[in-house]
């Protein structure tokens, strides 16, 4: 009889342990993180554990955001909604404000008994520090925390962490060559505090999302980062335009001219792109550094082989193409990011060139867990291709910008650019907000060999027939995403 009680005793905690072996996620999101990495390609790039990720799972060429700019991404992405379907197309607005009760991916998570946390930036900064609070187990973990304890704080916000953010005369220089220790950067205090979540998470089943500041401006890192690249064999790239583009296409990258020395109108020399590009780079494998912490943390706690990563840049980011930068545009440089997803049962060690929307995380990582989908959601299951690269999802991969009254975006909208990635062609239609039958400006380009357009071919007759496929394709799509 003992025995009998002994065994059911058992079987039940078999049951409960393998209830308790749902897969752990860690959600690592780099901001600014353009696919310019080696695992991508790039082989002058010194990105040896995103590469090492890579290894354990698949990488996607073709992954597209959903608006080339940080909230409304992050927003999306989060939701699994479309920014027309969220109402949020900038920066201040909280996504709470608009959809007050969607159900986030975090949420839904810890909704089906998952322990999430956070820390970093996940949702934007600018309401972030709560980072939505019904999203998370517990309150977001800050780095301002570890870096109190270093006594590196100037005015009481991680934002202005010496370190990171130093300044001439006021104005915050663009790049900087550090010397500072590591450890007090804002990032190395994220990935800390990661590094430590997932010792004292081991023996839980959590949903852990990280995300990382730089490559975002200033580009500010420790000097061994920036030894790692030779300067002088920086190239800039060539300061043109794409031909018969709209003037409505790029923006004036503001975002950058805020900073010291950088000219308010016009092109820059050649002197400062190049330290720019430097520092570019080297701020990306500091971010790479934290990654690998991450990596062995997950390791050194027995974790790897039942934890997805996914490993996500907010949008894209020019670097002088067409001698403009940032992001803030339809462009395929704008728009197309690095999404590595790394999952137990999946595929190991392979790319894909099969479309992505960042939308499809979300689908994506319910099913890989097991979870019910919300019914909410605008994406599509990436699953199928982490199970065979070859496989294609969709046909087009879609991203939009808003346009002001100036041609850029002051929360005054008047204009929507909806752009469409399929296959070969990026597709935008540029029309009036609150008249959509009006259309301001077409753009087709040919990324067949290159992500760098070189002409606008809409205007062209021999492109007639493909514009007016594209531009019916892209309405259907835009009237099943209403």
């Amino acid at each position: 009889m003992n025995r009998i009680i002994l065994i059911a005793f058992f079987s039940t905690l078999f049951v409960v342990t393998g209830k308790a072996q749902k897969p752990n996620v860690l959600f690592i999101a780099v901001d600014d993180l353009r696919p310019e990495l080696n695992c991508y390609g790039a082989e002058y790039m010194v990105t040896p554990n995103i590469d090492r990720l890579a290894k354990e799972g698949v990488l996607f060429h073709r992954a597209y955001c959903q608006q080339a700019v940080c909230a409304p991404s992050r927003n999306s992405m989060m939701t699994g909604l479309r920014p027309d379907a969220i109402g949020i197309y900038d920066l201040q607005t909280f996504f709470r404000t608009k959809i007050p009760d969607v159900v986030t991916l975090a949420e839904h998570f810890k909704n089906n008994g998952y322990r999430t946390e956070t820390t970093g930036k996940i949702f934007h900064t600018g309401h972030g520090n709560k980072d939505d609070r019904k999203s998370w187990s517990v309150p977001k973990w800050e780095q301002r925390e570890i870096l109190n304890n270093i006594q590196k704080i100037t005015r009481g916000d991680t934002a202005n962490l010496q370190s990171d953010f130093p300044s001439i005369d006021g104005q915050r220089l663009p790049y900087y060559c550090s010397d500072e220790p590591e450890e007090n950067m804002t990032d190395a205090a994220i990935a800390k505090i990661a590094t430590d979540r997932i010792m004292e998470l081991k023996d839980s089943t959590f949903f852990l999302a990280v995300g990382f500041i730089k490559p975002h401006l200033p580009f500010v890192s420790p000097r061994k980062y920036w030894d790692l690249y030779d300067e002088s064999k920086i190239s800039v790239p060539a300061r043109k335009s794409p031909d018969a583009m709209p003037d409505i296409s790029l923006a004036t990258f503001g975002e950058l001219r805020k900073y010291h020395d950088i000219p308010a109108t016009g092109y820059l020399d050649d002197e400062t792109s190049r330290k720019l590009i430097h520092g570019y780079y080297a701020a990306v494998s500091m971010i790479d550094s934290q990654i690998g912490k991450l990596l062995d943390a997950l390791e050194e706690n027995g974790l790897a082989e039942n934890t997805i990563i996914v490993l996500w840049g907010d949008h894209g980011w020019k670097l002088g193409e067409y001698g403009s930068w940032c992001k803030h545009s339809n462009m395929e440089l704008d728009t197309n990011a690095p999404l590595i997803i790394a999952a137990p049962g999946m595929a190991k060690n392979v790319q894909t060139r099969s479309l992505a929307e960042f939308i499809d995380v979300y689908p994506t990582l319910c099913d890989l867990a097991g979870l019910e989908k919300p019914r909410h959601l605008d994406g599509q299951s990436l699953v199928p291709v982490l199970k065979n690269p070859e496989v294609e999802i969709k046909d087009a991969a879609i991203s939009q910008y808003p346009r002001g009254k100036s041609l850029g975006y002051d929360r005054k909208m008047e204009i929507m650019g909806y752009s469409m990635r399929t296959e070969n062609y990026r597709f935008t239609r540029w029309q009036k907000y609150e008249n959509p039958e009006e259309v301001v400006a077409i753009e087709l380009y040919d990324h067949s060999g290159s992500k760098v357009a070189t002409m606008n071919l809409a205007g062209k007759s021999e492109y007639k027939q493909e514009v007016e496929r594209l531009n019916k394709m892209l309405t259907k799509k835009l009237s099943n995403a209403n």
